[in-house]
């Protein structure tokens, strides 16, 4: 058998005699620095093509601008009401959840990640929210947008473009947790492949229905 490759942060983390501070300053030095990757204006980006893609017809109706016609063309997809108001309901409880969301993500990489800091972390944390998916918060991402798209839908027209914007969300967060998986294999090695393997990215049903027949 191979022998276990370790990451920078295992490393790191296996030093004795480093505060939590020194632990963050090595990680930087190292080229581990997690605000390098450019996860904010990504999602900007994303927010801002998403919402021009689903208001475009809107805007082409409103503005009555010659170039935006076409907006006017595309076939209208009717979603059903009782879609609608389940879309709704889960809207609301995602919202709900999402303060719990950010303070349990803020408290297991602070106090569990070794160095004190919500983005800087030398220990894999696996516990909680991370034990269900890899990415708890693109997944919340991912679910607003697509939500958001439904439960509009009775207010802006629901067309091709609206697919379009929920599919190019769906690409682009999944590239996002790419580039922090490729990011986390660098400070992990073979625990962040092994970590991989056995939590999904996103599918926390798969995951739940795993962890459910795990206790079995």
């Amino acid at each position: 058998m191979g022998t276990k490759k370790e990451g920078l942060a295992t490393e790191i983390a296996k030093k004795e005699g480093l505060t939590p501070e020194e632990r963050k300053e090595e990680l930087v030095t190292a080229g581990l620095d997690f605000h390098k990757i450019p996860e904010i204006p990504w999602l900007v980006v994303i927010w801002v093509i998403w919402g021009i893609l689903c208001l475009l017809p809107v805007i082409a109706e409103i503005s009555h601008l010659e170039a935006l016609s076409f907006a006017l063309n595309l076939y209208v997809i009717k979603i059903p009401m009782w879609v609608v108001w389940i879309a709704v309901a889960l809207l609301g409880a995602l919202m709900l959840f999402l303060p719990v969301l950010r303070s349990r993500i803020w408290r297991f990489r602070t106090k569990k990640g070794g160095c004190d800091d919500d983005h800087h972390t030398v220990v894999l944390i696996k516990e909680g929210l991370y034990k269900i998916v890899r990415h708890p918060e693109y997944t919340f991402y991912l679910w607003l947008f697509i939500l958001l798209s439904i439960v509009f839908s009775p207010l802006w027209h629901f067309t091709v473009l609206t697919v379009i914007a929920d599919i190019l969300v769906i690409i682009s967060i999944e590239l996002l947790a790419k580039q922090e998986e490729a990011f986390n294999i660098r400070k992990w090695g073979d625990e962040y492949r092994q970590y991989m393997k056995e939590v999904p990215r996103f599918n926390f049903i798969l995951s739940l229905w795993n962890l459910r027949k795990g206790k079995k």
